[in-house]
């Protein structure tokens, strides 16, 4: 074999072994790059799902910030209505009893508290407290009451009634009709499922 044969087939096997060499190195460059592109693919991909469940769980958070929001503003405002709803109709049933305060039917029920009330306290003196305009009825309860009885005027029962009050036994009855409409109110808020 020629020196020049022998060159020729070292050169050849030289640039084969290159060959090789250079298809591998690129294959392996290949390979490596498609499996950094796969894990850069793969952290985006956890990356977006991360956002996006922090984007979701931020837009929850915030639909049931308004939601709890517009509830309570919701409760609020019946809450509101159903006081109205309360006032407009003691204020009825107020103007209905002062209605009632003109009657005959007033008036004996007026003497039968009356009579109740002098009944409990027996012979005791008391101070009996009418509305002004019931003032007029001073000289009829004056005879239920007996003489250890006096009469004032009291500015804190607006609708009718009376208060009859034992100094010596330290007691107050309390038969107003402002107090029984009060009373009435719980009972009311209870029965009248006007609930929120």
């Amino acid at each position: 074999m020629s020196p020049d044969t022998k060159t020729g087939n070292f050169l050849n096997a030289i640039q084969k072994f290159a060959d090789e060499q250079k298809h591998m190195i690129r294959s392996e460059v290949e390979k490596f790059k498609a499996e950094e592109l796969k894990k850069a693919e793969d952290e985006g991909i956890r990356d977006a799902h991360a956002l996006i469940q922090r984007e979701m769980a931020s837009m929850r958070a915030g639909i049931a910030g308004e939601l709890a929001k517009k509830e309570d503003e919701g409760k609020r405002a019946l809450y509101k209505r159903r006081e109205e709803m309360v006032r407009e109709i003691f204020e009825k049933s107020k103007d209905k009893l002062l209605d009632y305060t003109k009657t005959a039917e007033y008036k004996a029920a007026l003497k039968n508290d009356a009579q109740q009330a002098a009944d409990f306290f027996g012979s005791e003196e008391l101070t009996v407290y009418l509305k002004s305009d019931d003032m007029a009825l001073e000289g009829e309860l004056s005879t239920i009451f007996g003489n250890n009885c006096s009469f004032t005027a009291a500015s804190d029962i607006i609708i009718g009634g009376f208060k009859a009050q034992c100094g010596n036994r330290g007691i107050v009855v309390d038969f107003t009709l402002d107090t029984k409409l009060e009373n009435q109110k719980g009972w009311f808020l209870q029965n009248s499922n006007l609930k929120i």
